[in-house]
């Protein structure tokens, strides 16, 4: 099995639409993960919404920190957020700054979202043919 980790300042919004996202596209033996540097309260609230529409949510019931994941290792590691992360050791293979969309119309919303899942897909395809 191989891994792929999205994180995300807070694990809101943007890791875990990633990580939804990336379960479209994946193979079966590719698992898909999401977490954040910590762990906010609840996700952003029309992050359900917009998954919805694709029928789509996210893998875990509440945003969910780094830690949750600390006794797994991971082939391919994207850092999402609007800035650069924090130099805490991380050994990320990807980074896209990308806006939080919390603040979008619902048109601006669905548009991130699907340029999101344009980048998450081309993401899973390079990674799985690397296992060829």
């Amino acid at each position: 099995m191989k891994r792929i980790l999205f994180l995300c300042a807070d694990n809101r919004v943007l890791s875990p639409m990633a990580q939804a996202l990336a379960r479209l596209y994946a193979q079966a033996g590719t698992l898909t993960y999401s977490a954040g540097l910590s762990a906010a309260n609840a996700f952003e609230p029309r992050l359900m919404a917009m998954l919805a529409e694709l029928d789509l949510a996210p893998r875990c019931s509440a945003p969910q920190s780094l830690a949750k994941h600390a006794d797994l290792s991971f082939d391919c590691c994207v850092w999402l957020g609007p800035q650069p992360p924090p130099a805490s050791g991380l050994n990320l293979d990807v980074q896209w700054t990308t806006p939080d969309p919390s603040d979008l119309s619902d048109a601006a919303y669905r548009h991130f979202r699907d340029r999101l899942a344009e980048r998450v897909r081309h993401l899973v395809q390079m990674f799985e043919a690397d296992l060829d």
